[in-house]
């Protein structure tokens, strides 16, 4: 794990902070996913209940299905910054820690392709690469710690730091996010001496890894965090790998990285290109780097989310050889590839930033699909005080959680296997899909409200089919979600939602343009835009409406204003 003696090329720290600059605001244009985050929404309400309770030692009180049961929360100090992010900045600004955990990560990852591929160029466009690879996977989520955490165990590893900072990271890691056993596994492969073995050096190697092993024991539950990633591994049948997020790259639906195989090449070409003569003169093929590559590899292959980890070590193996490369051609250019290169990559940063708002609302309201969220039927069923089993769709568990803090308990939500067990999960899938029994399945659940999306492909079909059964009524419907309960469950909608909340006024926009009367639904949506411009559902409702009257240049300057405020695909 030695470290090239032969620099390419000198730069001074005002050059060097130019490379970080333009680093940062590349890395920064690759922070605006769209993406529903449905466990943002219970990790701040884990934080809150964590705090409310005064322990780490929780028992459900989210779920009907789990009631009571022990929550292996093995994220509770993840859950703890979100929710006092919140209390200090507000709720929008959580889209500032995620671009700066974002920037954080890939910072220190181009600060380490420079320390060993000694050349800048070479590491801001190796770094810039793996976050593009990564970037449909870069969710407000504690996952982005370990992003960070696994390229600071790298730097450590190539700085050769004492035991006492990798202890350090384990203990700190281990409590963040599940993600430490990578590190775990990554961490003989760093620091085995590849280059001059021996048993003294093998052996501290071995007492270094169980130090790491002890320090991630320190958690709220012991050996049971570690084992249980390494026993979930090994369940290749359990159901819960059948989540979008867990399925591998090349099966269809979820959420794919459309350069993850365009740049798998470049693990071999870098391989090959360590075989030239010329470049063996200046660097020595990184065993350590080529084994943590091969092994994220092989995690990326098994499941799409390790994706954005092969891409770090990918980028990592390439580094030296790219570096040695790119040195050849600088001194072949008289010293003029740098510049040229570093005024390139910042006009393509500017460029991609350019369409994106750095204002909290704006950016939280797309980058985590806010729009999609039922804030309308929530906002009724709690100005009514209701309460009990809601057999609510998945991705909305950890909304209601947050809105109702347990009044609404959930069949299932996004903790998964952390709570639930496998047949709650798969009865869950069979309603989701409309199987033979989804009906049953409602119902013998004890469930005595039903929430679903009403843009779900089989949303209106199971609500007719739940009426017309005669134990389910009606209570409520908006744009968003269909809330229907029990017979035998009193329900009075006495209190009624604001007639100016904006969730409101997009949802009686909608239903007047159902109802053939686009001048009153653009009337709502312009009320909403006057208060929000940035709002997903009122500027499409304003598209919709204008389309309807006939005015598609109308429509078309609508959806350009509200592109201004942020380029979503998701505005038609």
């Amino acid at each position: 794990m030695t470290e090239p003696t032969h620099p390419n090329m000198q730069t001074g720290c005002w050059q060097n902070a130019c490379w970080y600059l333009v680093g940062a605001l590349l890395f920064l244009s690759f922070g605006f996913t769209e993406m529903a985050g449905s466990d943002l929404w219970w990790h701040l309400a884990g934080g809150r209940e964590i705090l409310e309770q005064g322990t780490l030692w929780l028992r459900d009180t989210w779920s009907y299905s789990a009631a009571g049961e022990r929550w292996r929360n093995h994220e509770w100090l993840a859950d703890l910054v979100f929710y006092g992010w919140y209390q200090l900045f507000g709720l929008h600004s959580l889209v500032y820690w995620k671009w700066g955990v974002i920037i954080a990560c890939f910072g220190l990852l181009q600060a380490l392709l420079m320390r060993i591929g000694q050349s800048p160029p070479a590491a801001l466009l190796l770094s810039a690469l793996a976050l593009a690879i990564a970037a449909p996977f870069i969710d407000m989520r504690p996952h982005l710690y370990s992003l960070l955490a696994f390229v600071l165990l790298l730097y450590l590893g190539v700085r050769r730091a004492p035991f006492w900072q990798f202890a350090l990271l384990f203990l700190v890691w281990v409590n963040l996010h599940g993600g430490f056993m990578l590190g775990l596994l990554v961490l003989p492969l760093l620091l085995f001496p590849f280059r001059q073995p021996s048993w003294a050096a093998v052996w501290r190697v071995a007492l270094w890894e169980l130090g790491c092993i002890a320090v991630c024991l320190i958690n709220p539950d012991g050996a049971k965090v570690v084992i249980y990633p390494l026993t979930y591994a090994l369940q290749a049948a359990s159901p819960f790998r059948q989540i979008a997020e867990w399925l591998p790259p090349w099966q269809p639906g979820g959420i794919q990285s459309p350069l993850f195989f365009w740049a798998l090449p470049l693990l071999p070409l870098a391989l090959l290109a360590y075989a030239l003569p010329a470049v063996r003169r200046q660097v020595a093929l990184p065993w350590w780097s080529l084994g943590v590559a091969l092994l994220t590899l092989a995690m990326a292959l098994t499941s799409r989310r390790f994706i954005p980890l092969f891409a770090i070590a990918q980028a990592v193996f390439a580094a030296p050889v790219l570096g040695a490369l790119l040195g050849a051609l600088q001194v072949r250019l008289k010293g003029w590839l740098h510049w040229p290169v570093l005024v390139a990559l910042l006009l393509v940063a500017l460029l991609r930033l350019a369409p994106y708002p750095l204002q909290a609302a704006p950016a939280f309201h797309y980058l985590t699909a806010e729009y999609s969220y039922p804030h309308l039927t929530v906002d009724v069923m709690l100005r009514n005080q209701m309460q009990g089993k809601v057999f609510a769709y998945y991705n909305w568990g950890g909304f209601l959680h947050w809105r109702s803090d347990g009044a609404l308990a959930v069949y299932i939500d996004g903790r998964a296997n952390t709570l639930y067990g496998d047949d709650t999960y798969i009865n869950y899938v069979r309603v989701l899909r409309g199987e033979p029994g989804w009906k049953t399945i409602i119902e013998q659940s004890g469930a005595e409200y039903f929430l679903w999306p009403s843009g779900h492909a089989n949303g209106p079909q199971m609500m007719k089919e739940l009426l017309a059964s005669g134990r389910w009524k009606l209570v409520f419907r908006s744009s968003a979600a269909i809330l229907l309960a029990r017979q035998e469950v009193p329900v009075q909608l006495s209190v009624g939602v604001p007639a100016d909340s904006l969730w409101w006024l997009q949802s009686e926009g909608w239903r007047l343009l159902l109802q053939g009367d686009p001048a009153a639904a653009q009337r709502n949506a312009r009320a909403v835009l006057e208060r929000s411009p940035y709002q997903q559902g009122a500027c499409n409702l304003m598209s919709a409406a204008l389309r309807a009257a006939g005015d598609e240049a109308g429509a078309v300057r609508n959806l350009a204003d509200c592109r201004t405020w942020f380029p979503s695909i998701f505005l038609r």
